[in-house]
Parts: C-alpha cells; sequence; structure tokens
C-alpha cells in the first residue's frame, strides 16, 4: 500500500506530461500545416492557372491545380506535418528522417520519354514507389542513398540529370518518379524550415525538372 501511495505523485506527473505534450503538440501541427499551406501556395502561384485548398485533416491538405501554364497541364500539391503529439511516434519518425514534406504530383502537356522511381529507403512513400516499380516491371538497384527503379539501362541518363538538378535540395529528396502516363513527376522533399527554403526556389526546382524531363 506505501508503495501504491509513493507510485500515485509519479503516474499523475507523467499522465499529466503525456497530456500536456498531446495538447501542446496539436497545436504545434496546427500551425505549422497553416503555414506549410501557405508556402505551397506560394510555391505554386508561379505555375499559373487555378488553385483549390481541401483540408484532409487538421495537419494535412490538398491544393488541386488546374489549368497550368506550360509545360505543366494540372496537379496537386499535398502537405503533411510531422507528428508531434505522441512522444514514441515523434521520436520514431525522427530516427528515420520523417519531417514535414510535400508532395507534387503534376501532368505535364508532353509525355516523357522514360519513366523511373528514385526514393530513399525507409522513407514513409517507399512502400509505394516499391509497388509502382513492381507493376511496371522495373529493375531495382542502389543509386547513392536512393533506391532507383529503371525499365532499363537506357533510361538511366534522366534520374542522373535530374539528380544534378536538386543539387543542394537533394538531403530533403524522399521520392522522385517520372511516369509515361497518368501523373508524369511526382516530387517528395522534405521541408523542415520553409523559411529557408523558399517558395520561389521551389517553383524555380519544379521548373528545371519539368524542362529536363520532357526535354
Amino acid at each position: 500500500m506505501i508503495d501504491d501511495q509513493a507510485a500515485l505523485p509519479v503516474v499523475l506527473a507523467l499522465a499529466a506530461l503525456f497530456l500536456g505534450w498531446y495538447i501542446l503538440g496539436n497545436e504545434l501541427m496546427r500551425r505549422r500545416a497553416r503555414r506549410l499551406a501557405l508556402w505551397c501556395k506560394r510555391a505554386v502561384d508561379p505555375l499559373g492557372g487555378q488553385q483549390a485548398v481541401r483540408w484532409l485533416t487538421l495537419q494535412s491538405f490538398r491544393l488541386e491545380l488546374d489549368a497550368l501554364n506550360q509545360p505543366f497541364e494540372r496537379g496537386t500539391i499535398t502537405g503533411l506535418v510531422e507528428s508531434w503529439d505522441v512522444p514514441l511516434i515523434w521520436i520514431w519518425n525522427r530516427r528515420r528522417g520523417r519531417r514535414d514534406m510535400v508532395l507534387l504530383q503534376i501532368v505535364l502537356r508532353r509525355q516523357p520519354l522514360w519513366g523511373f522511381e528514385l526514393y530513399r529507403p525507409g522513407s514513409l512513400l517507399a512502400g509505394d514507389a516499391r509497388h509502382v516499380a513492381a507493376d511496371e516491371g522495373w529493375s531495382e538497384s542502389a543509386l547513392d542513398e536512393f533506391r532507383l527503379c529503371l525499365p532499363g539501362p537506357g533510361a538511366a541518363a534522366l534520374p542522373n540529370a535530374l539528380l544534378a538538378e536538386l543539387d543542394t535540395y537533394r538531403s530533403n529528396l524522399v521520392r522522385l518518379a517520372v511516369r509515361r502516363r497518368d501523373i508524369h513527376l511526382t516530387l517528395a522533399l522534405n521541408v523542415p524550415d520553409p523559411a529557408g527554403f523558399g517558395p520561389d526556389r521551389f517553383a524555380d526546382l519544379v521548373g528545371r525538372l519539368a524542362r529536363a524531363i520532357v526535354a
């Protein structure tokens, strides 16, 4: 009984700590999601066209893009904020390199010549990338810190050219994919600090990638 009484304050303190973390974590995620949504809007403004935002949860959203300028046609940009509400999940995600992430999926006006999947192993989108590559029958190999899936050796020049375009953003790359049908360009990047990665730089990067794909 004495031991139980002594443990009660510790249990209550831990419960209060986890509850406080949960409340503050949710508020932080809400604020970061709104900041990221504004960043995404400014990032795709240079692409022209029409935009419509849809909030999927309080911490995730999707911007629908239509009637875009050349060489784009339409697409979406999805934002997903890093989970802060549960300490153990936060620690697990941090160890696996998870941060606030944006996922751009674009249909181009011209069909790419080659397709490929390039993804970071262990990342949030690795499973989806492997599934797409398996459906296409592409072979998989290592490319530095990434996994690269190709239809054949003739397609190898394109992912290398796009990685060169990424340059300093390479460390934040989660997934980069090109397909000859449906969604032509998929780009997923971690955005741990929107203030340090201006939306205009993202728009410029997307333009350079698109031009390299249809060159």
